[in-house]
């Protein structure tokens, strides 16, 4: 029986044994993966870091915001923006953008993610993580302020005689984050 290995040399230096078969009458034999690092040859190559910080952010509905990823040293590196677990971009490619409501801003030290007109399904953790070996990212929390709409019952104004009891009756309908109601008189202070 003969025995046959397939050796590649990958640019890192990594020296890979091949996997490998050899029939003769029906017997094989199979050789399993080997790594074997040539430690002499390696290069050291620093990883990069982020300048920007993961923040919370609050915008208005319909309004842009853009998200900071500022890193140092990416050389031969990529950037790649994630909303919850679903990938946004790769580089300075938007992934299934259909509205374009997504941009990627670059800058000399990374990159800024854009959304605009922003809708509450927006709201989320966005993810901006450097594609290295040991894959580091930052977070941006994202909360989507939409406007109230308020239901009055009985009209505006009330006309009442002095001494009768009337009943205003307000009702918050929608809002993010859920509207607080006060009460004031227009020539006094809050009631």
């Amino acid at each position: 029986m003969r025995f046959s290995e397939v050796w590649l040399v990958l640019s890192v230096n990594l020296v890979l044994t091949g996997y490998s078969y050899e029939f003769e009458d029906d017997l094989y034999s199979d050789y399993y993966n080997e790594i074997q690092l040539d430690e002499s040859s390696t290069k050291s190559i620093s990883e990069p870091s982020f300048i920007s910080s993961s923040q919370e952010y609050i915008v208005n509905e319909g309004e842009t915001v853009r998200l900071p990823c500022k890193v140092n040293d990416l050389h031969g590196f990529v950037l790649l923006w994630k909303k919850d677990d679903q990938i946004i971009s790769v580089g300075e490619h938007s992934v299934e953008d259909a509205e374009g409501r997504y941009l990627i801003e670059t800058r000399s030290q990374g990159t800024s993610l854009v959304i605009r007109l922003v809708r509450p399904s927006d709201h989320g953790v966005y993810t901006c993580q450097i594609s290295a070996l040991k894959p580091t990212f930052i977070q941006h929390k994202l909360h989507i302020r939409v406007k109230p709409i308020i239901e009055i019952e009985e009209g505006t104004e009330i006309i009442l005689k002095e001494g009768s009891y009337g009943n205003l009756t307000c009702s918050i309908l929608s809002g993010t984050p859920e509207p607080n109601l006060t009460w004031r008189k227009e020539t006094e202070g809050v009631i």
